[in-house]
């Protein structure tokens, strides 16, 4: 289904024979017009996504990193200002509202940035890790060598440093090393997650290698790294409280895989010790394409946690349930039909009522509105290559350069910005600005007000 609002594509093949009758001067046979092997066309109907075309207000160009053949750059939008690195690897301030430069710091820096409480957190050409106030006044740096180093995450009063099996965690304050853990055991193929912290436990998840290949949970003493326990087949955790761990658990080849009545298995695992203390079971039926086919995998029997409200996505459909008020056999809260599986793959986020997909083909939005059921698409056109949502506003960059802007609620177009290149980053937002990074350029634009 689809609402007044939503524009629509229709995709129309057809071969065309433009076929020319008649006699030539003189008598001459008739002559016909070449046939084309196959003419083709995609005519766009109904209303049209128009918006007005603004420019940037300021830009810059950023330092461009090379990585399995792509481009990227590293930037960061918090409380007004922008962080990036430039020429030279520098790291450089911005005003946001006017492009002004603030101040620049290092050189050599490596493409890894994050902020949080007033402070940028970086590593240097070295590995080592880095803390600058906003003030551009360097707080420490800690020479633990994470020059691989995939995630920085301050935590509490830790700096969680993430680096495939290797996980660091740094003094906050002071930026020295508490403490280091490597999962060396030929079993692990790749650290998969950040960190979650909760009363005193840091929880990491990993994939291992075994008789069948799994995610696991791992378990250190947030104060001195030691291992508390592993708990194998189990996803990354959906929440950490109470003195317990949730998480969806792999069922896959150790149950009875029955195409028609299945299961989502949710385990509660003691936070300090990993002792099983329960396991929820959420139920349904499907009805499979081919009798007796069993399908497993993808969005079959996920689910993701938001608050409360627990989506699982079953088959063919998609369903709430109350987190808080579990009982064995319950029915849940509201289900909707979802959007075809095959050309549609949940993206585990709902906001403003409305549950997101994109499409595995075009890569365009489409949502499920909680409170009807209904689907509404954005609109289609040049493909998307980068889509990203901030508040009310949904950016989509295409592939012929351009930007669009939309408001996200009312499904309406906001504006678009032309750029000269179709290799597109995530769009950052500060307050009352989007920062569009194309090209290896940045490009600040004043948001509307819906927008903002």
């Amino acid at each position: 289904m689809t609402t007044k609002s939503m524009w629509r594509t229709t995709a129309a093949l057809g071969l065309a024979a433009a076929i020319v009758f008649g006699a030539m001067p003189g008598g001459q046979p008739a002559a016909y017009a070449e046939q084309p092997v196959v003419s083709s066309a995609t005519p766009i109907y109904g209303p049209q996504a128009s918006a007005p075309v603004v420019k940037p207000a300021w830009q810059l160009p950023l330092a461009k990193f090379q990585q399995d053949g792509r481009t990227y750059t590293a930037a960061l939008a918090e409380e007004g200002r922008v962080f990036a690195l430039v020429t030279g690897g520098q790291l450089a301030a911005y005003d946001g509202a006017t492009g002004k430069r603030l101040w620049k710091y290092g050189a050599g820096l490596k493409p890894l940035l994050t902020y949080d409480r007033g402070v940028v957190y970086g590593v240097a050409k070295d590995g080592s890790v880095y803390a600058v106030g906003t003030n551009g006044a360097k707080k420490w740096t800690a020479g633990i060598r994470a020059d691989q180093a995939g995630s920085i995450e301050p935590v509490g009063d830790m700096v969680y440093v993430t680096q495939n099996l290797t996980l660091f965690a740094l003094d906050r304050a002071t930026g020295k090393l508490r403490w280091k853990t490597t999962e060396t055991g030929g079993e692990y193929e790749a650290g998969l997650t950040g960190v979650t912290v909760s009363d005193g436990v840091a929880l990491r998840s990993y994939m291992v290698q075994g008789a069948l290949s799994s995610s696991q949970i791992n378990a250190y003493d947030a104060k001195t790294g030691k291992q508390l326990w592993t708990a194998f087949r189990q996803g990354a955790p959906l929440a950490a409280k109470d003195g317990l761990v949730y998480s969806v658990m792999d069922t896959f080849m150790v149950g009875d895989n029955d195409s028609v009545n299945k299961s989502l298995h949710i385990a509660a695992l003691s936070l300090k010790t990993g002792a099983k203390k329960g396991e929820r079971v959420y139920k349904w039926t499907t009805q499979p394409e081919i009798p007796g086919e069993y399908r497993f995998g993808g969005a079959n029997g996920s689910a993701f946690l938001d608050g409360n409200d627990l989506y699982v996505y079953q088959d063919q459909a998609v369903a709430k349930y109350d987190f808080a008020a579990y009982a064995a056999d319950g029915k849940p809260v509201q289900r909707w039909a979802a959007p075809n599986g095959r050309d549609y793959q949940p993206l585990y986020r709902v906001y403003g009522g409305r549950l997101l997909y994109q499409n595995v083909h075009d890569h365009g939005i489409l949502a499920l509105k909680t409170a009807n059921g209904q689907f509404v698409t954005y609109p289609g056109g040049v493909q998307p290559v980068q889509t990203d949502l901030f508040g009310n506003g949904l950016y989509v960059a295409r592939a012929d350069g351009s930007i669009d802007a939309y408001d996200f609620a009312a499904l309406k177009p906001a504006f678009t910005v032309k750029l000269g290149s179709r290799d597109f980053e995530p769009t950052l937002k500060s307050g009352a600005l989007a920062y569009v990074r194309a090209g290896g350029t940045l490009y600040a634009v004043k948001l509307p007000a819906a927008l903002r």
